[in-house]
């Protein structure tokens, strides 16, 4: 009996202690998501189904945020077990790279055709773009390591203060329904699972920083060779072009040489040889925006990798005084851009030449034809076969230089209209992301916040630095650069005293365009242009003062009057626009009775 008694208190003992752990059971997904779904047959009131409505939804949210912190956790498991690998890694092959220097693309691929050359850029600017793509990556985890300890410590205590305040209305049965008890559960769940990722953050923050920095070095140096190596490529491409058309041009001024002066065959042999000449023109405008292509392209693809990076910057250094060091390199980094102002011109050009190279193919179309049509209109040469055959290979040489030449004008027409379209795209990025940058740079704060540990030191701070100024020399500075130039004061000065004298006539002047504002007869349209300047008068006292001071001071030039003669110039600018502004907004003027803005708009 006394064992079946403790066997009993026992059980009765281990059920207290698994109900508890029953009832703090998390709702699986799939079971809400039922719930959900089947929330309409209930027939409940429109106002109690859309709370269980949104209940449900927010548990669902909570168990997703749970379930993609537990996968998040599980990969960064995975990557802090690999760190020690990948950075050795990535330190092995950093240095195989630097142990290593590259041969010359001129070197190692002298006898690549042009295509198989291209066929090798083309990879090449492939593989930049996804190194260009895992070094933003790298950015990214360098930044977001160095950020994580006062940014997870923020989120960890906040975390556990709602965890607390959770646990004690699970405690106390605060929760009005099992949906709502569902929905703290989920809650718990999600912190718990964000808690234990963060902490592991931590722990492992070093090895990550650790990674992206290896993998950062090396991506630039692999990203450095490629770059050159692609201008290499480039490079060896268009010597290639022009040694194609340079060995054409050489051929065709041989046989223009061989031929009689004034005969068929030397006419016709220097139209060959216009052509190839217009060839090797071609040839080189086509390297040259092929270039520019090429340099237009590593513009772009750095512009969208910063594009692409900038708002992951933001959201982690938002408020930081490193946010402001990096948009601040990145802005500097901006390219220069140089758009090319006449290439809708060279495509029109090219399109024309075009059209006039296919009329050309179509009269040659039948060489033997074109050849006898030649000899027939000749009436001082004689018809031999040895002219016939001469004309034949150069009509049929012409051929050949027209297809070749209209390749090559093809090649040109794509690479101008690719060319055009990627400078606009750039500016438009540039101009998107420097706006972004200055938006940002904007609302960054440059100095601490104006606490009250500041305005305590306000009162030392002040009393240093009046104490520090040089305040007698400064004086006398100022009087003597303000004195020393009467000529230029008085003609001023004197205006300034015309223009306060007929104040008041001034504004009387505009309370009656005012008045005459409306009336059919007396109303004109000179009458709102008349009214501006008449406010522009009323400001330019004080504003031509200070001009006139500020002037002065500059040509004196000592001291501080340089400094101050620029800052009293600007004060001159600021108070003709708010004093004109103002005049223009004051209740009964410009604005309500010429502009007809309504009341509440100018008062506002």
């Amino acid at each position: 009996m006394p064992s079946l008694r403790i066997l009993f208190a026992a059980t009765l003992l281990g059920l207290c202690f698994i109900t508890p752990l029953q009832a703090a059971e998390v709702p699986s997904s799939s079971e809400v998501q039922r719930n959900l779904d089947s929330l309409a047959e209930r027939k409940l009131p429109e106002a109690e189904q859309k709370a269980l409505q949104k209940t449900y939804e927010q548990t669902l949210s909570f168990l997703a945020q749970a379930s993609a912190s537990e996968q998040a956790l599980s990969q960064l498991k995975t990557q802090l077990s690999d760190a020690p690998r990948l950075i050795s890694d990535a330190q092995r092959e950093l240095l195989k790279l630097k142990a290593s220097p590259a041969k010359p693309a001129a070197q190692r691929l002298s006898n690549a055709t042009p295509a198989q050359l291209e066929l090798l850029l083309s990879d090449r600017a492939n593989q930049l773009t996804d190194w260009q793509a895992a070094l933003s990556d790298a950015n990214s985890l360098i930044i977001t390591a160095q950020t994580r300890p006062e940014r997870a410590q923020a989120e960890i205590s906040s975390s556990q203060i709602r965890l607390q305040t959770l646990s004690n209305l699970l405690k106390n049965g605060k929760a009005s329904s099992p949906e709502q008890r569902d929905l703290l559960l989920a809650e718990q769940a999600a912190l718990n699972a964000l808690l234990q990722l963060r902490r592991r953050e931590l722990a492992g923050n070093s090895l990550l920083q650790d990674i992206g920095t290896s993998q950062r070095d090396l991506l630039v140096e692999r990203i450095a060779r490629s770059e050159r190596e692609t201008r290499e490529l480039q490079t060896l491409i268009n010597d290639k072009r022009r040694q194609q058309s340079e060995k054409t041009v050489a051929e065709l001024s041989v046989e223009v040489e061989k031929a009689p002066t004034d005969s068929l065959l030397a006419k016709e042999s220097a139209i060959n040889l216009r052509m190839s000449d217009y060839l090797l023109r071609a040839t080189a405008r086509l390297n040259e925006l092929t270039e520019q292509n090429l340099q237009t392209k590593q513009q772009q693809d750095n512009i969208n990798q910063s594009d692409q990076a900038l708002e992951e910057q933001i959201s982690v250094l938002q408020g930081s005084l490193l946010l402001a060091k990096i948009l601040n390199q990145q802005k500097q980094a901006l390219p220069q851009i140089r758009v090319e102002k006449n290439l809708a011109d060279e495509i029109a050009d090219i399109r024309l030449y075009q059209f006039e190279l296919g009329q050309q193919r179509e009269r040659i179309s039948s060489p033997s034809a074109y050849v006898d049509k030649l000899l027939a209109e000749q009436t001082t040469e004689q018809d031999t076969p040895e002219l016939r055959k001469a004309l034949l290979e150069l009509i049929t040489s012409r051929s050949e230089l027209l297809e070749r030449l209209n390749r090559e004008l093809n090649e040109l027409l794509n690479q101008s209209i690719t060319l055009q379209l990627n400078q606009k795209q750039l500016q438009s990025t540039a101009q998107t992301l420097r706006t972004t940058l200055d938006e940002q740079l904007f609302w960054i704060p440059s100095n601490k916040p104006l606490d009250l540990a500041w305005l305590k030191q306000l009162p030392a701070q002040l009393k240093h630095q009046f104490s520090s100024m040089p305040w007698g020399s400064a004086i006398k500075e100022l009087g003597s650069g303000l004195v020393n130039q009467p000529l230029l004061f008085l003609p001023l000065l004197l205006l300034i005293l015309a223009l306060l004298w007929k104040r008041n006539y001034l504004y009387q002047k505009l309370d009656d365009l005012h008045q005459d504002i409306g009336h059919f007869k007396r109303d004109s349209q000179l009458h709102t242009p008349m009214a501006l300047l008449l406010n522009l008068l009323l400001a330019l006292p004080v504003g031509l003062f200070l001009m006139l001071c500020g002037f002065a001071l500059q040509i004196d030039a000592r001291g501080q009057n340089a400094n101050l003669g620029m800052a009293l110039m600007q004060m001159a600018q600021v108070w003709m626009l708010f004093y004109t502004t103002y005049r223009i907004l004051s209740p009964g003027g410009v604005a309500e009775l010429h502009f007809r803005w309504n009341r509440p708009q100018v008062a506002f």
